[in-house]
Protein backbone atom coordinates (compact mmCIF):
# COMPACT_ATOMS: atom_id res chain seq x y z
CA UNK A 1 0.00 0.00 0.00
CA UNK A 2 1.38 3.40 -1.00
CA UNK A 3 1.43 6.40 1.33
CA UNK A 4 -1.17 8.11 -0.84
CA UNK A 5 -3.50 5.12 -0.66
CA UNK A 6 -3.08 4.94 3.11
CA UNK A 7 -3.98 8.61 3.48
CA UNK A 8 -7.01 8.17 1.22
CA UNK A 9 -8.29 5.27 3.32
CA UNK A 10 -7.62 7.13 6.57
CA UNK A 11 -9.60 10.08 5.26
CA UNK A 12 -12.35 7.70 4.21
CA UNK A 13 -12.51 6.44 7.79
CA UNK A 14 -13.08 10.01 8.99
CA UNK A 15 -15.71 10.70 6.32
CA UNK A 16 -17.70 7.51 6.88
CA UNK A 17 -17.33 7.38 10.69
CA UNK A 18 -17.34 11.06 11.85
CA UNK A 19 -19.04 10.22 15.15
CA UNK A 20 -16.04 8.06 16.11
CA UNK A 21 -13.71 11.00 15.66
CA UNK A 22 -15.95 13.36 17.60
CA UNK A 23 -15.64 11.08 20.63
CA UNK A 24 -11.93 10.57 19.88
CA UNK A 25 -11.44 14.35 19.94
CA UNK A 26 -13.18 14.41 23.32
CA UNK A 27 -10.72 11.77 24.50
CA UNK A 28 -7.73 13.82 23.40
CA UNK A 29 -9.05 17.02 25.03
CA UNK A 30 -9.96 15.38 28.34
CA UNK A 31 -6.98 13.02 28.55
CA UNK A 32 -4.37 15.68 27.80
CA UNK A 33 -5.90 17.91 30.49
CA UNK A 34 -6.21 15.02 32.92
CA UNK A 35 -3.09 12.94 32.23
CA UNK A 36 -0.79 15.11 30.14
CA UNK A 37 0.27 14.48 26.55
CA UNK A 38 2.78 11.68 27.25
CA UNK A 39 0.41 9.68 29.44
CA UNK A 40 -2.38 10.20 26.90
CA UNK A 41 -0.18 8.62 24.24
CA UNK A 42 0.84 5.90 26.70
CA UNK A 43 -2.83 5.10 27.20
CA UNK A 44 -3.89 5.25 23.54
CA UNK A 45 -1.24 3.09 21.90
CA UNK A 46 -1.39 -0.03 24.15
CA UNK A 47 -5.18 0.20 24.37
CA UNK A 48 -5.56 0.24 20.61
CA UNK A 49 -3.06 -2.61 20.23
CA UNK A 50 -4.83 -4.77 22.80
CA UNK A 51 -8.24 -4.03 21.26
CA UNK A 52 -7.03 -4.86 17.76
CA UNK A 53 -5.40 -8.10 18.97
CA UNK A 54 -8.63 -9.05 20.75
CA UNK A 55 -10.74 -8.44 17.64
CA UNK A 56 -8.25 -10.19 15.36
CA UNK A 57 -8.23 -13.17 17.72
CA UNK A 58 -12.00 -13.31 18.17
CA UNK A 59 -12.68 -13.42 14.43
CA UNK A 60 -10.39 -16.45 14.22
CA UNK A 61 -10.72 -18.44 17.45
CA UNK A 62 -13.52 -16.77 19.41
CA UNK A 63 -11.41 -15.27 22.21
CA UNK A 64 -12.26 -13.05 24.02
CA UNK A 65 -15.48 -11.75 22.39
CA UNK A 66 -16.77 -15.02 20.99
CA UNK A 67 -16.92 -15.78 17.27
CA UNK A 68 -18.12 -13.12 14.84
CA UNK A 69 -17.36 -12.04 11.28
CA UNK A 70 -16.83 -8.60 9.75
CA UNK A 71 -18.26 -7.75 6.34
CA UNK A 72 -15.62 -5.95 4.29
CA UNK A 73 -17.89 -4.06 1.90
CA UNK A 74 -16.14 -0.79 2.81
CA UNK A 75 -12.58 -2.09 2.45
CA UNK A 76 -11.96 0.08 -0.63
CA UNK A 77 -13.37 3.22 1.07
CA UNK A 78 -11.87 3.19 4.58
CA UNK A 79 -8.87 1.73 6.38
CA UNK A 80 -8.88 -1.94 7.38
CA UNK A 81 -6.04 -3.81 9.07
CA UNK A 82 -6.26 -7.42 7.97
CA UNK A 83 -9.94 -8.31 8.52
CA UNK A 84 -10.65 -5.65 11.19
CA UNK A 85 -11.87 -2.12 10.38
CA UNK A 86 -9.51 0.44 11.88
CA UNK A 87 -12.24 2.64 13.37
CA UNK A 88 -13.68 -0.26 15.38
CA UNK A 89 -10.55 -1.02 17.39
CA UNK A 90 -9.88 2.74 17.61
CA UNK A 91 -13.21 3.19 19.39
CA UNK A 92 -11.92 1.15 22.31
CA UNK A 93 -9.43 3.91 23.11
CA UNK A 94 -11.99 6.53 24.07
CA UNK A 95 -14.51 4.05 25.48
CA UNK A 96 -11.87 2.56 27.78
CA UNK A 97 -10.49 5.96 28.80
CA UNK A 98 -13.82 7.48 29.82
CA UNK A 99 -14.79 4.29 31.66
CA UNK A 100 -11.42 4.19 33.44
CA UNK A 101 -11.30 7.89 34.29
CA UNK A 102 -14.88 7.83 35.58
CA UNK A 103 -14.06 4.78 37.72
CA UNK A 104 -10.96 6.60 39.00
CA UNK A 105 -13.11 9.60 39.95
CA UNK A 106 -15.46 7.33 41.87
CA UNK A 107 -12.55 5.60 43.62
CA UNK A 108 -10.99 8.96 44.59
CA UNK A 109 -12.41 10.60 47.74
CA UNK A 110 -14.53 13.61 46.78
CA UNK A 111 -12.38 16.07 48.69
CA UNK A 112 -9.28 14.91 46.74
CA UNK A 113 -10.64 15.32 43.20
CA UNK A 114 -9.17 18.79 42.94
CA UNK A 115 -5.64 17.50 43.50
CA UNK A 116 -3.32 15.62 41.17
CA UNK A 117 -2.94 12.81 40.53
CA UNK A 118 -6.22 11.23 41.60
CA UNK A 119 -5.54 8.33 43.95
CA UNK A 120 -8.21 6.33 42.12
CA UNK A 121 -6.03 6.22 39.01
CA UNK A 122 -3.76 3.78 40.84
CA UNK A 123 -6.32 1.85 42.92
CA UNK A 124 -6.31 -1.89 42.19
CA UNK A 125 -10.09 -1.99 41.98
CA UNK A 126 -10.34 0.80 39.39
CA UNK A 127 -9.76 -1.40 36.29
CA UNK A 128 -12.45 -3.79 37.53
CA UNK A 129 -14.95 -0.96 37.96
CA UNK A 130 -13.79 0.61 34.71
CA UNK A 131 -14.17 -2.71 32.88
CA UNK A 132 -17.71 -3.00 34.22
CA UNK A 133 -18.57 0.55 33.12
CA UNK A 134 -17.17 -0.20 29.67
CA UNK A 135 -19.13 -3.44 29.40
CA UNK A 136 -22.36 -1.61 30.33
CA UNK A 137 -21.75 0.80 27.46
CA UNK A 138 -21.60 -2.18 25.11
CA UNK A 139 -24.91 -3.52 26.40
CA UNK A 140 -26.45 -0.50 24.65
CA UNK A 141 -23.93 -0.15 21.80
CA UNK A 142 -23.77 -3.67 20.41
CA UNK A 143 -27.47 -4.39 19.71
CA UNK A 144 -27.66 -1.15 17.70
CA UNK A 145 -24.43 -1.79 15.78
CA UNK A 146 -25.60 -5.32 15.02
CA UNK A 147 -28.51 -3.63 13.21
CA UNK A 148 -26.24 -1.17 11.44
CA UNK A 149 -27.95 -1.63 8.07
CA UNK A 150 -30.92 0.32 9.51
CA UNK A 151 -28.85 3.45 10.07
CA UNK A 152 -25.76 5.13 8.66
CA UNK A 153 -23.33 2.63 10.25
CA UNK A 154 -24.12 -0.04 7.67
CA UNK A 155 -24.00 -3.80 8.11
CA UNK A 156 -20.53 -4.48 9.48
CA UNK A 157 -20.57 -7.83 11.31
CA UNK A 158 -22.63 -10.81 12.41
CA UNK A 159 -22.53 -13.57 15.03
CA UNK A 160 -22.85 -17.20 13.90
CA UNK A 161 -26.01 -17.57 16.01
CA UNK A 162 -28.49 -15.46 17.94
CA UNK A 163 -27.29 -14.19 21.30
CA UNK A 164 -29.47 -13.84 24.37
CA UNK A 165 -29.44 -10.00 24.42
CA UNK A 166 -31.15 -8.88 21.22
CA UNK A 167 -28.81 -11.04 19.18
CA UNK A 168 -25.63 -10.25 21.14
CA UNK A 169 -23.85 -13.15 22.84
CA UNK A 170 -22.86 -13.36 26.50
CA UNK A 171 -19.25 -14.03 25.42
CA UNK A 172 -19.14 -10.62 23.78
CA UNK A 173 -20.02 -8.84 27.02
CA UNK A 174 -17.49 -10.90 28.97
CA UNK A 175 -14.89 -9.96 26.37
CA UNK A 176 -15.65 -6.26 26.71
CA UNK A 177 -15.19 -6.47 30.46
CA UNK A 178 -11.91 -8.37 30.07
CA UNK A 179 -10.50 -6.02 27.42
CA UNK A 180 -11.62 -2.94 29.32
CA UNK A 181 -10.09 -4.13 32.58
CA UNK A 182 -6.91 -5.33 30.81
CA UNK A 183 -6.25 -2.07 28.96
CA UNK A 184 -6.79 -0.06 32.13
CA UNK A 185 -4.59 -2.34 34.22
CA UNK A 186 -1.84 -2.10 31.60
CA UNK A 187 -2.05 1.69 31.76
CA UNK A 188 -1.67 1.59 35.54
CA UNK A 189 1.54 -0.43 35.07
CA UNK A 190 2.77 2.00 32.41
CA UNK A 191 2.14 4.99 34.70
CA UNK A 192 4.06 3.30 37.47
CA UNK A 193 7.03 1.88 35.57
CA UNK A 194 7.58 3.89 32.37
CA UNK A 195 10.02 6.73 33.08
CA UNK A 196 8.29 9.08 30.62
CA UNK A 197 5.08 8.84 32.63
CA UNK A 198 6.56 9.83 35.99
CA UNK A 199 6.61 13.57 35.43
CA UNK A 200 4.53 16.21 37.22
CA UNK A 201 0.75 16.22 37.02
CA UNK A 202 -1.44 19.15 36.08
CA UNK A 203 -4.02 20.16 38.68
CA UNK A 204 -7.38 19.06 37.21
CA UNK A 205 -10.42 21.26 36.84
CA UNK A 206 -12.89 20.81 39.71
CA UNK A 207 -15.48 20.00 37.05
CA UNK A 208 -13.39 17.29 35.38
CA UNK A 209 -15.29 14.39 36.96
CA UNK A 210 -18.61 15.79 35.77
CA UNK A 211 -17.17 16.43 32.31
CA UNK A 212 -16.09 12.79 32.12
CA UNK A 213 -19.57 11.78 33.22
CA UNK A 214 -21.07 14.01 30.52
CA UNK A 215 -19.12 12.35 27.70
CA UNK A 216 -19.76 8.87 29.11
CA UNK A 217 -23.48 9.68 29.29
CA UNK A 218 -23.23 11.15 25.79
CA UNK A 219 -22.23 7.75 24.39
CA UNK A 220 -25.36 6.27 25.95
CA UNK A 221 -27.47 9.14 24.62
CA UNK A 222 -26.09 8.82 21.09
CA UNK A 223 -26.69 5.08 20.92
CA UNK A 224 -30.11 5.39 22.56
CA UNK A 225 -31.14 8.00 19.97
CA UNK A 226 -29.98 5.69 17.17
CA UNK A 227 -31.82 2.74 18.71
CA UNK A 228 -35.04 4.71 19.18
CA UNK A 229 -35.25 6.74 15.97
CA UNK A 230 -33.27 4.72 13.42
CA UNK A 231 -33.35 1.07 14.48
CA UNK A 232 -36.97 1.48 15.54
CA UNK A 233 -37.34 -1.51 17.86
CA UNK A 234 -39.46 -0.43 20.81
CA UNK A 235 -38.51 -3.29 23.11
CA UNK A 236 -34.80 -2.78 22.45
CA UNK A 237 -35.13 0.98 22.99
CA UNK A 238 -36.85 0.45 26.34
CA UNK A 239 -34.25 -2.09 27.45
CA UNK A 240 -31.40 0.22 26.40
CA UNK A 241 -33.02 3.15 28.23
CA UNK A 242 -33.33 1.02 31.37
CA UNK A 243 -29.67 -0.05 31.21
CA UNK A 244 -28.59 3.56 30.63
CA UNK A 245 -30.57 4.83 33.61
CA UNK A 246 -29.48 1.95 35.86
CA UNK A 247 -25.85 2.78 35.04
CA UNK A 248 -25.85 6.58 35.06
CA UNK A 249 -27.91 7.21 38.20
CA UNK A 250 -25.57 5.34 40.60
CA UNK A 251 -22.52 6.90 38.94
CA UNK A 252 -23.98 10.40 39.29
CA UNK A 253 -24.80 9.67 42.93
CA UNK A 254 -21.22 8.57 43.55
CA UNK A 255 -19.90 11.81 42.05
CA UNK A 256 -22.10 14.17 44.08
CA UNK A 257 -20.19 16.52 46.38
CA UNK A 258 -20.44 16.03 50.11
CA UNK A 259 -23.05 18.33 51.57
CA UNK A 260 -21.91 20.57 54.36
CA UNK A 261 -23.43 19.68 57.70
CA UNK A 262 -26.30 21.95 58.68
CA UNK A 263 -25.50 24.44 61.45
CA UNK A 264 -26.96 23.55 64.82
CA UNK A 265 -29.73 25.80 66.12
CA UNK A 266 -28.41 28.60 68.31
CA UNK A 267 -24.88 28.23 67.03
Amino acid sequence: MTAGELLRLLWGTVVYRPYVYVFLACFVAFAVHHLGARRTLAFALPTWAIAFAAEYSSTRNGFPFGFYTYFDATRTRELWISNVPFWDSLSFVFLSYFSFALAAAIRTPREERGSAPWSGLFARSTPLLGGLLMMLLDVVIDPATLRGERWFLGRIYEYPGDGFWFGVTAANFVGWFVVGAATQWVFQQVMTHLPGCRGPWRRPSPLLAWGLFGVYAGVFAFMLAVTTFAVGEGQLALASAAVSAATLLPVARALRPVRAAAAEPGA
